[in-house]
């Protein structure tokens, strides 16, 4: 049996532990005492954590009870969600945490030291919960902007940790991180989510590490923070697409501390962005229209467009809440926009955002307010134009064209793209296309 001083496994209690300074059989201590105020006699047995830890041993009922009214936790969280989904180690990143450089590297450490393997679907944050989160961002790019750079961020030893050894990033390792986060970019748009995000922890590692030995000269701290922010996000959206609604979460949130410490604007309006179709998706439109708006707040100065992209996100929030017409006000803004986008100046990550993009995402906020008919040939369109490099966004897009067809009786049509959408999703390990999928085939069954 491994000592309390080997580091602890990526197992949500272990999380638990070492936010209290608890080990194994201080733990077991604090489970057995509580158990006896709770009237149930009680062995403090340190092997037992190790099991709970370790061997992925459920803890019975008894010391559940007890731990959760240890840790302040209502017993109705414990009858909601099944061990260890109701421990306070999925509550995302750490209270209190400074908008500074080392804040923003101690949120990485948390997201990586487990927080990013939620096996549960639903959200660290929302409602009154996720506007907070709005509210503390805002409030922190205020000071930015009326104060300078943020404290413990510009200086020499700036946010450096000490006793972590080794040579400070160099300009060819932070052009290697950056390369790799637009490659990474590039094949989630072909294989999906699922088949980069494991990579992408990899690189968030490196990039932790890099940023743990110190600030670097001459422009490549700043370099190396905006790569690992592109990370974070490039992860929040894998998370996404695989419905790892928590997991999403953290990784975005964590992200916005690593572009607020790179000052790097634009990408806290696209970590934002991917906040609010997170929201769209888990069903939580409120908050995917306040995180639209954090996301329009941070994009002053950005591209048109990375604006039109914006847009888009509020009009799916808008379809969300059904209303039609500030939803096509949204829309009709995002094509002003991209009709006067040149291109010249937008940052690498907004490639994907076309004309075709503007049409599928025209085409399914129009679908989400019940309007198929309108909807079926935007997408259709979309098809037409698109990269069919974009393998993941290509079979989404034709199995919501097969359902807006099937809603609008068309189902010769829809039969043959869902035919399609069949056949594309083969190649492409997308939870959520697989969804849609099984959306259009439903769709079909009556008429079966």
């Amino acid at each position: 049996m491994a000592d309390d001083t080997a580091p602890a496994p990526p197992h949500p209690l272990a999380s638990v532990r070492r936010s209290h300074g608890w080990s194994y059989q201080d733990l077991a201590r604090v489970v057995a005492d509580n158990a006896r105020a709770l009237g149930v006699p009680m062995a403090a047995r340190r092997e037992k954590v190790w099991r709970w830890e370790h061997w992925g041993v459920v803890p019975e009922r008894d010391s559940q009870r007890a731990l959760a009214r240890a840790l302040g936790v209502p017993l109705r969280e414990v009858d909601a969600r099944p061990w260890p989904g109701w421990l306070p180690a999925f509550d995302g990143i750490p209270d209190g945490l400074p908008w500074t450089r080392a804040g923003g590297l101690d949120a990485l450490d948390a997201l990586l030291d487990g927080g990013g393997r939620d096996p549960r679907s639903h959200p660290v944050l929302e409602g009154p919960e996720f506007r907070d989160a709005v509210a503390d961002w805002s409030a922190a790019t205020d000071d930015v902007r009326g104060s300078g750079p943020p404290p413990g961020d510009g200086g020499a030893g700036a946010g450096a940790v000490a006793g972590r050894e080794g040579p400070a990033a160099d300009e060819e390792t932070v052009a290697w991180l950056e390369r790799g986060v637009l490659g990474l970019r590039r094949l989630d748009d072909r294989l999906g989510g699922a088949a980069v995000r494991h990579r992408v922890e990899a690189d968030l590692r490196i990039a932790l590490d890099l940023l743990r030995r110190g600030p670097c000269r001459g422009g490549l701290d700043a370099r190396l923070l905006r790569a690992a922010a592109g990370l974070a996000q490039l992860g929040g959206w894998s998370a996404t697409d695989c419905g790892r609604h928590g997991a999403a979460q953290r990784h975005y949130l964590t992200g916005l501390r690593l572009a607020h410490g790179a000052q790097d604007r634009p990408q806290a309006a696209n970590l934002w962005a991917g906040l609010s179709l997170q929201a769209v998706f888990a069903g939580r439109h409120d908050d995917a229209l306040a995180a639209a708006r954090a996301a329009e707040s941070a994009a002053a100065g950005a591209t048109a467009r990375t604006r039109a992209m914006l847009a888009t996100r509020r009009a799916r929030a808008h379809a969300g809440l059904g209303e039609d017409s500030a939803c096509r006000r949204s829309l009709e803004e995002a094509g002003r926009l991209l009709d006067t986008a040149p291109g010249d100046d937008d940052p690498s990550w907004i490639y994907w955002f076309d004309e075709a993009e503007l049409c599928a995402q025209s085409g399914i906020a129009l679908l989400d307010l019940g309007r198929a008919e309108e909807s079926a040939p935007l997408l259709e369109k979309a098809l037409a134009i698109q990269d069919p490099l974009y393998r993941r966004d290509r079979t989404l897009y034709t199995a919501r064209a097969a359902l807006a067809r099937a809603l609008t009786g068309d189902l010769d049509t829809a039969r043959a793209l869902t035919g399609d959408a069949v056949e594309l999703a083969r190649d492409c390990g997308s939870p959520r296309v697989a969804i849609a999928v099984e959306q259009a085939r439903a769709a079909l069954s009556p008429a079966r």
